[in-house]
């Protein structure tokens, strides 16, 4: 028997899950979790085999903290509605067993799980490769630089915010330009928003 703990931090997709691989033969649903931190104490009290994960919890990407705190102890199985390169990269890096996104039917998720649970990975092979193929991501000065360009901040702005000059900033934007192959502001933000790397732009509140 799978001992099997989701964490969803929408109650009512975490009880459709609960219903639907609860009624799998193999599969019992020792708990559900909607927050990251009585998740973290929900696998260590209850050391489930697989952990079925959202990676949006609260607002955010907190499913991959959870992944290096508690991946030791139990196999992590993300599960998200967002297909962002990024994300793939950092499931595999942190440590995750498989990835799936929320469009998956029952059958596939259980399948999924089975599989983890018998030691292999449960990564498709299009997040493979979109993972092999994914760009070196911002660094954290970059990063900072994109949030205050996604937030409408001209050069200036941006160098007097970082502390540092126009022509700086000037020449990082032509770095990133370059780097990921688009030709302004307004494309950069748009391709670091579907990267995932620009938390305020996510859409919607499903993770």
């Amino acid at each position: 028997m799978i001992r099997l703990v989701i964490v969803e931090d929408h109650p009512a997709i975490a009880e459709a899950l609960a219903a639907l691989l609860g009624a799998e033969p193999d599969i019992r649903v020792a708990g559900i979790a909607t927050g990251a931190e009585r998740a973290e104490r929900m696998i260590d009290e209850l050391a489930p085999d697989v952990v079925l994960c959202d990676v949006m919890l609260g607002g955010r990407d907190a499913g991959f903290d959870l992944v290096q705190r508690c991946g030791g102890s139990s196999r992590f199985l993300m599960l998200t509605a967002y297909d962002y390169q990024s994300y793939h990269v950092r499931a595999i890096r942190v440590g995750a067993a498989g990835y799936l996104s929320k469009m998956s039917d029952a059958k596939t998720i259980a399948a999924t799980i089975r599989r983890i649970h018998a030691g292999h990975r449960g990564f498709s092979i299009d997040v493979l490769r979109s993972a092999s193929q994914a760009p070196a991501p911002p660094t954290r000065r970059e990063m900072q630089l994109l949030e205050l360009l996604s937030e409408g901040a001209t050069n200036d702005e941006i160098a007097s915010a970082l502390g540092i000059r126009a022509k700086t900033v000037e020449g990082m934007l032509r770095r990133l330009f370059d780097r990921y192959c688009v030709d302004n502001r307004t494309q950069l933000a748009r391709y670091a928003a579907r990267q995932g790397w620009l938390q305020s732009w996510v859409p919607g509140p499903a993770g």
